[in-house]
């Protein structure tokens, strides 16, 4: 989906996340017929650039953004929803590898979403150290590359070739986020649904009692954390 961002002025800014795009290996194997080993990849690497809380970590939901895992060829494929640009050639631009651009459907849910998000089995969520960093990797084998793409195949490209890509700055970014490590302190907690800002779903925020006895964590304003990618174009170069 694509993210709902509102303005929010550097000074109320909670932090800043820098996100780095690259790939795997510099090199990607056009004729590979054994995709047994390591598969090329694209990596994405957060880390806290600034924060109001220097010393603690940040926790966000990943659904619907390009940082959401993907699971397979049965599950999710998150490069297929248009979170990153098309492969395009650096020396012909006209040709291009579109990696899908999906508008996935979600069946009708009958029964009522549980007010603790850890309990939506459909969300994911990924905790950025306040020091260090931490890397999402979405597989992109040959035999992936070319699923969603009608013009090109592997045969139509040559050794050699260069071809760069971006984020889609539509899908970069959080619905839903709060301090702390989901191994550390919020390992037992529940996540409302609740959440500063935008309330998206309605929720009944939880009293300071409820907090306090039953472990809840309120969300964050989404918009008072933001996300800069750092990269820009990554490369890569495709070899026999």
């Amino acid at each position: 989906m694509v993210l709902l961002k509102l303005k929010c002025p550097p000074e109320r800014r909670k932090a800043v996340i820098a996100v780095s795009l690259s790939t795997s290996s510099p090199t990607c194997q056009l004729r590979t017929t054994d995709e047994s080993g390591p598969p090329f990849q694209i990596v994405l690497t957060l880390r806290v650039q600034n924060s109001t809380q220097a010393d603690r970590p940040i926790t966000i939901c990943t659904q619907g953004t390009v940082f959401a895992p993907s699971n397979g060829d049965a599950g999710l494929d998150t490069l297929a929803l248009g979170t990153f640009s098309p492969l395009i050639s650096k020396s012909v631009p006209q040709k291009k590898i579109n990696l899908g651009r999906l508008k996935p459907h979600h069946a009708r849910m009958t029964d009522p979403k549980s007010p603790n998000l850890r309990e939506r089995d459909w969300l994911d969520f990924l905790t950025i150290p306040a020091d260090g960093e931490v890397q999402i990797r979405h597989d992109l084998p040959i035999s992936r590359m070319f699923r969603y793409e009608d013009s090109l195949t592997s045969t139509d490209l040559k050794p050699g070739e260069t071809y760069r890509f971006h984020i889609n700055p539509d899908y970069l970014g959080t619905t839903w986020w709060c301090w702390g490590d989901l191994e550390g302190d919020l390992k037992d907690k529940k996540f409302s649904a609740w959440q500063e800002g935008i309330n998206f779903e309605k929720a009944e925020k939880p009293s300071p009692e409820q907090v306090e006895e039953e472990g809840w964590i309120l969300g964050a304003n989404p918009a008072e954390l933001a996300f800069e990618d750092k990269t820009g174009d990554a490369e890569f170069v495709f070899v026999d």
